[in-house]
């Protein structure tokens, strides 16, 4: 690898990001969304309305921090990983290492970035909208819930192949 302090900050700084984003993601499926469920009341039963009443009302807390932390970081992964790429591409021989794994890398940030705003805000918006839903939208509340967990998992493996990537290029 390279004698390049610049690139292997930049990579070093990623591949953290990376990780950082893949436990996040951990941490919401298998704790977060567990925890608002847990003994949700099936559709049509006495305390079903009020329990999607207040998932909607709880979700903003849940995902505010995603908008807030998480976001830029995904943001720096993208531009660091394609800065070290194009620099490595650039230096050719001198710097070492195969630009063509940070490419990829920035590529799985872009892609859990897309997949963030094309199938996940969707999510996030109806689960907030729970709050003031209708009755036959709060049946739905448990459904949207889990389904938003399974499309979340994309957010675990994109980061974690990237920054997979990156440590090869790093030790290549």
């Amino acid at each position: 690898m390279s004698d390049n302090i610049i690139v292997k900050s930049v990579v070093g700084t990623c591949i953290s990001f990376s990780f950082i984003l893949a436990g996040n993601v951990i941490t919401q499926c298998f704790t977060t969304i567990p925890a608002l469920l847990i003994d949700f009341p099936s559709p049509g039963t006495k305390d079903h309305t009020s329990r999607a009443r207040l998932l909607g009302r709880q979700w903003p807390l849940c995902w505010s921090v995603g908008n807030q932390f998480f976001r830029p970081i995904s943001a720096f992964g993208i531009f660091g990983y394609a800065y070290t790429a194009y620099q490595t591409y650039r230096a050719n021989d001198r710097i070492g290492g195969d630009w063509k794994l940070l490419a990829v890398a920035a590529g799985m940030h872009v892609a859990t970035l897309v997949h963030s705003v094309v199938n996940m805000q969707p999510l996030n918006d109806r689960l907030e909208g729970l709050a003031k839903a209708s009755e036959k939208e709060l049946g739905e509340a448990e459904g949207i819930a889990r389904k938003w967990a399974r499309w979340n998992l994309v957010r675990l493996v994109n980061p974690a192949v990237a920054g997979v990537c990156a440590i090869v290029f790093l030790v290549a």
